[in-house]
């Protein structure tokens, strides 16, 4: 299990009009260390965060438009992407760019970040 990390400088989520941003989101615990051994259990739990910070604000996955996401091996992208599509399964896929990357701790094989729509019947 990789160190924990102190804990970040940033805002998990921030609204601009009708847009929110959700920051890269990593497959942390609540220590701050990385949990799940391959992609599928992490990309899983970095989906279930962005989810649980757009919650926060009254969104859900459905209104995600699109996403950004760090592999760190390319090799593990085919299982990633089945853990992203079961995520937004019945549901308009956002747009998402995909790129290898190393991030910034070690076990980390994946990081998402997100944009969320706020509908008109919502502000």
């Amino acid at each position: 299990m990789a160190d924990a990390l102190p804990h970040p400088k940033f805002s998990s989520t921030r609204r601009a009009g009708p847009l929110v941003f959700v920051s890269g989101q990593m497959a942390f615990g609540t220590d701050l260390r990385i949990v799940g051994n391959d992609v599928v259990e992490q990309t899983r739990t970095c989906l279930e965060h962005i989810e649980r910070h757009l919650s926060a604000v009254g969104l859900t996955r459905a209104d995600i438009v699109k996403t950004t996401v760090w592999l760190t091996r390319v090799d593990d992208f085919r299982a990633f992407d089945q853990a992203y599509g079961g995520f937004f399964e019945g549901m308009t896929l956002p747009s998402r760019s995909t790129v290898r990357a190393d991030l910034m701790l070690p076990g980390a094989l994946v990081e998402i970040e997100a944009i969320a729509q706020i509908k008109e019947t919502q502000r």
